[in-house]
């Protein structure tokens, strides 16, 4: 069995633990609730906060694009109390791609990854696993979590500060780092990229002239004042 020289502790034992392009110990956001939600109101709350931090992200008009994923998320909104209490694969997608900040548990988390493909985390004896070549488990340690990685009867070790830490571990494992054309090979049914260049130029020109309507201006006013640390007053209508 091999160790490293970081067996003892300590977040850059694991090359997964050891990643610059994790927010680590960023804070959650108190007030946003989690699933599963008790009620439809909570799960709205949850999807307009994750709109919210999804424009927050883009510096730019925003863009088309981000317009479109907010759009799409505007679909999942629930509109009666009855609705389900579990957010949908779209949301906990886009959640895990951005790092969404709601205040989530292990726990929480887990339950929304159940059922969404292999290897997501299941409670274990002292804490959880997940995984399957390399296998994972967290337990806990003093303070935080102690992950041991288990590869071909290698084991690596790395520890994480808190709960907050953990989460993030798991977004970055099971969020999608490479959705189609990003890293895949063409598939030849798909119209190659210079075959649609010309109508998302066309898509682009369209979109300059809404970029100047005055509710994205209002938008971005308000979005540049809260990145900046300013007083996030807004008007009826952004």
């Amino acid at each position: 069995m091999r160790r490293t020289r970081h067996d003892a502790g300590g977040r850059h034992g694991l090359g997964e633990t050891d990643r610059d392009d994790v927010p680590w110990g960023r804070p959650a956001v108190d007030g946003i609730p989690i699933p599963p939600f008790a009620e439809a109101a909570a799960h709205r709350t949850y999807l307009r906060s994750l709109q919210t931090f999804v424009l927050l992200l883009d510096a730019g008009d925003p863009s088309a694009a981000t317009i479109a994923l907010a759009a799409a998320l505007e679909a999942e909104v629930p509109r009666a109390a009855t609705e389900a209490p579990r957010l949908s694969s779209l949301a906990l997608g886009v959640s895990m791609s951005i790092f969404f900040p709601a205040p989530w548990t292990p726990e929480a988390l887990a339950l929304a990854l159940d059922g969404s493909g292999y290897g997501t985390p299941i409670r274990s004896r002292g804490g959880w696993s997940w995984g399957g070549d390399p296998d994972y488990t967290a337990t806990r340690g003093r303070p935080g979590w102690r992950i041991e990685r288990q590869e071909r009867g290698s084991r690596t070790y790395a520890t994480l500060p808190d709960d907050g830490d953990l989460v993030l571990l798991w977004m970055d494992m099971f969020r999608g780092r490479f959705p189609y054309p990003i890293a895949h090979t063409p598939a030849g049914s798909v119209p190659p990229p210079e075959a649609l260049a010309a109508a998302a130029r066309a898509t682009l020109a369209a979109h300059s002239v809404n970029v100047v309507m005055p509710y994205l201006q209002t938008w971005r006013s308000e979005r540049d004042r809260a990145r900046d640390g300013g007083p996030g007053d807004t008007g009826p209508l952004r």
